[in-house]
């Protein structure tokens, strides 16, 4: 069977293990830290290196697209001085009361030498490790790995060959990061909060459209359909997705699908929109000329769409705007939305060319993230 060009993205393994849609959350979760912890890194190494005109970007596979699949590169790369460069690779503990070892893969600590039978450690990188829980922060040397670790194996990596190093030693490496670190941490916590209230609309879904469509046995007949509501269209990409199964004329069905965009759309049908959005967009090998104006006015109909509900409740932080339905329930189906939309945005823009802004960070919409979070965890009493 054709890889359709929405999974195309991810390693096989990690598709074989993940679903695309948990596939694609894990990724955002990696890429909220990254991008947030990015302006903190740049800081630091601005003081460390004493140049205010240092340069820092994230590297790698998923440099530009945090959908990407998964590369062994490091995560930033940093530039000074007359072409002095020098790679990053990030890693973050969580509760660090717990650990008894801070692991690391030996494939990132040493390169592969044909022949060799060890991995001398790589020169031109180092380890930038943070501790969520302390606030702290420090740069680990592969060389000072291989020295203070010891060879072993992790169970959560499929047994791959680790350094593991004893906790005693590995946190006398560490500073404290001062109030800057603890903000970042804060929003990464908060954006990964509205990740996670997201994604229960689609579980919803799941649950509606699961009951009403157990009924369809003739599948090609329904893949000959070509509804005449948005509510249709929505219906027939989201059976597809379920199936696995692609259109024939993406282009086609974008064009047509974009015809029911309208701005006085209730918020769930604009989430049931974006989601055929997404569906025929990634699905698509390539577009013409007149469907990539279309998708262009589309990407900028929808976050039009999302701004002026974030504008009129700038002040409490909610997504919502209809007196008469539930306004949590509102904020969800935005959210979702705008974790769609971003993604479609950012691919068209990189792979495409389209004249669109490229994002810098996850949840880029929203203005205030914590207030968000925070109506959020009011409006359900957590």
């Amino acid at each position: 069977m054709t890889i359709p060009p929405r999974i195309a993205y991810a390693q096989s393994s990690s598709l074989r293990s993940r679903p695309w849609p948990q596939y694609r959350q894990d990724m955002k979760k990696k890429a909220i830290v990254e991008l947030e912890i990015l302006p903190f890194l740049r800081q630091v190494l601005a003081r460390k290196h004493k140049d205010s005109s240092l340069r820092v970007e994230k590297h790698g596979g998923d440099a530009l697209l945090w959908f990407s699949k998964v590369s062994p590169d490091p995560d930033y790369r940093a530039a000074w001085g007359k072409d002095e460069t020098f790679l990053y690779e990030f890693q973050l503990a969580e509760d660090t009361d717990k650990l008894k070892f801070f692991d690391f893969k030996e494939s990132k600590v040493g390169k592969k030498v044909r022949g060799a039978d060890s991995r001398p450690p790589f020169t031109d990188r180092q380890f930038f490790y943070i501790l969520k829980d302390r606030g702290q922060y420090a740069f680990i040397a592969p060389q000072w790995i291989a020295e203070n670790g010891t060879i072993g194996s992790v169970a959560a990596w499929g047994r791959a060959v680790t350094y593991r190093v004893p906790k005693e030693v590995f946190l006398k490496q560490f500073v404290d990061g001062g109030k800057d670190l603890v903000e970042t941490i804060k929003v990464v916590a908060d954006k990964n909060y509205l990740l996670e209230f997201q994604a229960k609309f689609l579980k919803q879904e799941n649950k509606r459209l699961s009951r009403e469509l157990q009924q369809v046995v003739d599948e090609e007949k329904l893949l000959s359909i070509v509804p005449h509501t948005l509510e249709g269209f929505y219906r027939v990409c989201y059976l597809l997705d379920k199936i696995g199964k692609r259109p024939d004329a993406p282009g086609v069905w974008l064009v047509y699908l974009a015809s029911f965009f309208t701005d006085a759309m209730r918020p769930v049908d604009f989430a049931r929109y974006i989601y055929a959005l997404d569906f025929v967009y990634f699905n698509r090998s390539d577009l013409q000329e007149n469907e990539r104006t279309v998708l262009q006015r589309a990407i900028e109909q929808a976050i039009s769409y999302i701004s002026r509900r974030i504008d009129a409740n700038a002040e409490t932080g909610a997504l919502a705007i209809d007196p008469h339905e539930a306004p949590l329930e509102e904020t969800r189906q935005i959210l979702f939305a705008i974790n769609l939309i971003e993604d479609i945005k950012q691919d068209a823009a990189v792979k495409l060319g389209l004249p669109l802004a490229t994002a810098e960070k996850i949840f880029e919409l929203i203005p205030d993230a914590a207030k968000t979070a925070g109506y959020i965890r009011d409006a359900l009493g957590s």
